[in-house]
């Protein structure tokens, strides 16, 4: 449940397994914000810098010096292996360029007469004499009505026209008669076959190099990774994210952690929380609230809400809950005042407790009430410039401007009352609405996106790289789905 301490929790269990097992930990999350919280909260509570390693190139000031490039290893690398490494190297360069070539010839491909003529004097021979122009006799050369000399794809072309053998009909083999009887829906559907089969070929050329030049890479990145691994192998906990877990898989592979400790548990594809195991792994905690937000798919059609039985935005975590599987659920929040608690018990969390320090806090300045809810009759309009897979079914997002103005507005009045733009948070439930409360609080502020967020807008070509990299921090601003993923 919201703000009841799964986190604080969750720390707690992975100091007592450190404390009092040998077990190498994999802790993971969806976010580097609640990776770097959690490694955070291990610090806090005692547990040496040392024993920890952080997966992933993002982290905060604290949890920087827990990187694994940041790591002292004896690791020393062998002349053998650089040689080794060198050759790699060099094969690679060569791959690649085999690769660029056979892609050139992929790409300029043509199925013409020759090329097909090629093919069908090794795959369909009974066709390729069919189609071969007969040789004189007396050493004469071949001509047609004109008095010019046929070409080699005389009777190819003749046989795609659907015609005769024309000045060849007499001189062709008599068991090449069956070819040249074929009615026209069957010579195109055999012209189709080996224009097909030609592009066929060439594709199957280039996946032969792509396969080569990934066994190549493949290997070059398990010497890389030696380091990496020996590194792994001596800390006792082990954080990264979803997405680093796939990236270095096989080096989590090769520390074989015991326990797997996943945070944001329910937002996580039950795809990525059975490949983090491995044959070692004793113990899975999983920590989060299936009542919250699902893992993320781009297939409608694949989801729990299109009906269809795929269900692949449905946990692990949220299945083993539905089916009884034994579990504690933490009823005591320390978050949110009563009037804002009061709104998600009614909803979602009938028995939800409010913690005594949450009755204490003082009233908000300037506002009559701690929830106000604003009505108006101002639609939005459709956004075509971004498609918002928030919004699922629509071919835009969604933009108001009357709301974004009045954001501003009740920013400036807080801003009156003596609140800080560090302490004001602007959410949105669309992308396009988000881009244009960037616009319109930029006039006046500096907002700034979370990670998910800004990559969705540079992706959509709403933000500059530029802005993503400003360096002040004064307003946060983002999607819904994206703060609650930051909580």
């Amino acid at each position: 449940m919201l703000g009841t301490g799964k986190s604080f929790i969750g720390a707690l269990l992975a100091k007592g397994l450190h404390d009092h097992t040998k077990s190498k930990i994999l802790v993971m999350c969806y976010t580097n914000h609640a990776l770097d919280q959690f490694l955070e909260d291990l610090l806090d509570i005692g547990i040496d810098r040392s024993a920890i390693v952080r997966l992933g190139a993002k982290s905060t000031q604290r949890t920087e010096p827990l990187g694994v490039v940041k790591q002292q290893s004896s690791y020393s690398r062998s002349p053998t292996t650089w040689n080794t490494i060198n050759s790699l190297e060099s094969d690679g360069n060569d791959q690649i360029a085999d690769l660029n070539s056979s892609f050139q010839v992929y790409r300029n491909v043509r199925a013409d007469a020759i090329s097909i003529l090629d093919y069908l004097e090794f795959e369909d021979p009974e066709y390729f004499e069919a189609f071969m122009v007969p040789e004189d006799k007396n050493g004469m050369a071949m001509v047609g009505k004109n008095g010019k000399a046929i070409r080699t794809d005389y009777l190819y072309d003749r046989w795609i026209k659907g015609e005769t053998p024309g000045v060849c009909s007499d001189l062709l083999p008599s068991h090449c008669h069956g070819v040249w009887a074929l009615d026209q829906e069957a010579r195109d559907e055999k012209n189709r076959s080996w224009k097909q089969a030609l592009l066929r070929e060439q594709a199957e050329s280039l996946g032969v190099r792509m396969t080569l030049l990934d066994k190549c890479s493949k290997r070059l990145r398990t010497i890389w990774g030696e380091k990496n691994r020996e590194i792994l192998k001596s800390k006792q906990i082990i954080g990264c994210t979803t997405t680093a877990a796939a990236m270095y898989s096989e080096d989590i592979r090769h520390a074989s952690p015991e326990i797997v400790l996943l945070e944001e548990a329910g937002e996580i594809l039950e795809s990525h929380v059975l490949t983090a195991m491995g044959p070692e792994t004793k113990h899975l905690v999983l920590i989060g609230d299936h009542q919250q937000l699902r893992p993320k798919i781009n297939s409608y059609g694949l989801s729990v809400e299109k009906g269809d039985g795929y269900d692949l935005n449905v946990s692990l975590f949220e299945r083993l809950i539905n089916v009884g599987f034994p579990h504690t659920t933490l009823l005591k929040q320390h978050r949110m005042c009563p009037e804002i608690s009061g709104l998600v018990r009614s909803l979602t969390y009938p028995e939800l407790e409010d913690d005594e320090k949450t009755k204490t806090r003082p009233e908000p300045r300037g506002l009559c009430d701690r929830v106000i809810f604003f009505h108006h009759q101002n639609f939005e309009v459709i956004f075509n410039a971004v498609s918002d897979q928030r919004d699922e079914g629509s071919k835009g997002s969604k933009r108001n401007v009357f709301e974004a103005e009045i954001v501003l507005k009740i920013v400036k009045y807080l801003g009156q009352q003596g609140y800080g733009t560090d302490k004001l948070v602007v959410l949105t439930p669309y992308l396009g609405q988000l881009s244009l409360l960037k616009e319109t609080l930029s006039k006046q502020n500096d907002p700034v996106l979370n990670d998910l967020d800004s990559y969705d807008l540079l992706k959509a070509g709403l933000l500059s790289q530029a802005s993503a990299n400003h360096s002040k921090r004064p307003l946060k601003l983002s999607t819904i789905g994206e703060s609650e993923k930051a909580q």
